[in-house]
């Protein structure tokens, strides 16, 4: 039998973010929060999980408008704050 193994493929918010092509400014905007929340997102530092979230559907909304399939929560490298790495 022969088993195949998928990798879980994590993205990073900057890539995803950079392929439809929407600024850092951008993103917060619509998705109400700042632009240094989404600099640390895209940095590896701690958020929310609430900005988290509100980034996430932001981003997917341009990402639909730009024709490419939204993204799962767990798809992306989050550091949320209170959870362990």
């Amino acid at each position: 039998m022969i088993v195949e193994a998928k990798e879980l493929a994590v993205r990073k918010l900057a890539d995803a973010r950079a392929e439809c092509r929407v600024s850092q400014e951008k993103l917060a905007k619509e998705a109400r929060v700042s632009k240094p929340v989404v600099v640390r997102a895209e940095n590896g530092f701690t958020v929310t999980r609430i900005s988290a979230h509100a980034i996430l559907k932001a981003l997917n909304k341009f990402r639909t408008e730009y024709g490419l399939e939204p993204i799962d929560f767990y798809d992306l490298d989050w550091k949320l704050q209170g959870e362990e790495p």
